[in-house]
């Protein structure tokens, strides 16, 4: 179904709820819905097959972007936005016309761990940036999924932003408790490698056969003793003298490069 009456105000129940999807933590997750900006993200999503319930579009967008035309008909429903309300909707600093509503559910889960699988175990990586921009490096790379717990939230529009459309490629999972995931894991044959400065094995430790996982902390206070005690082995990046830790989304390229490579 197609609004085809162009919408200019706030108060449009269409506009409410997209406004709050897109501020509101609380209204998607009682939704189980959330909101992609800008014409890459959404035209990504549908190239990786995932169902469009809703498209908000300015006339400017799709004249700009006639593929935007292909979203507008692959969605449920399209609602057009006058130019200047869609600016004020925006959150990116160059608002685009183009808003798409997805369910949550239509995005890759991940399932049973493999006992030849190569995961991330993420705990509570909380920086949106940072959480993003670790899901984009594991797609691009080829990692068979990331369990997240007390993570940043997935679907936030800035971890969607940050995550480039890897998440549509990812596998995920969220886990209230990553002591028994890694218990779990090791179960199945999967080893499991604590990041932690200070450790004596490098990363080549992550290549070749067989199951692995890499379990990385807190963009600040790191990994809890307890989850690094229950993991296989601690891993740690090489850095010179001076140097105490790597930003959290560059120590998991690293570690996930070693890992991938020779899987």
């Amino acid at each position: 179904m197609t609004e085809n009456k162009i919408v200019t105000s706030r108060e449009n129940p269409h506009v409410k709820r997209l406004d709050a999807l897109l501020r509101q933590k609380k209204a998607r997750e009682e939704s189980g819905l959330f909101v992609l900006e800008g014409a890459r993200l959404c035209l990504d999503a549908v190239q990786s097959g995932l169902s469009i319930e809703c498209v908000y579009l300015t006339r400017e967008s799709a004249e700009k972007t006639p593929a935007l035309l292909n979203l507008a008909e692959a969605a449920g429903q399209t609602v057009w936005l006058s130019e200047s309300l869609a600016g004020r909707l925006g959150e990116t600093k160059t608002p685009q016309g183009v808003f798409a509503v997805l369910p949550a559910c239509a995005l890759p889960r991940l399932g049973n761990p493999k006992p030849d699988g190569r995961y991330l175990l993420l705990y509570q990586v909380r920086d949106p940036g940072n959480l993003g921009g670790i899901l984009r490096t594991a797609a691009a790379l080829g990692g068979d999924g990331a369990y997240l717990c007390d993570c940043a939230e997935h679907v936030s529009p800035k971890v969607l932003r940050a995550s480039m459309g890897g998440i549509f490629r990812l596998p995920l999972a969220v886990v209230d408790d990553m002591a028994a995931l890694v218990a779990r894991l090791s179960n199945v044959g999967v080893q499991t490698f604590a990041a932690a400065g200070g450790g004596t094995t490098a990363p080549q430790v992550l290549a070749g056969q067989g199951g692995k996982a890499v379990l990385i902390g807190n963009e600040g206070n790191g990994l809890p003793d307890d989850l690094t005690a229950a993991c296989t082995a601690t891993v740690s990046i090489p850095m010179k003298t001076g140097n105490e830790s790597l930003n959290a989304a560059m120590a998991a390229g690293i570690l996930m490069w070693e890992m991938i490579k020779d899987s």
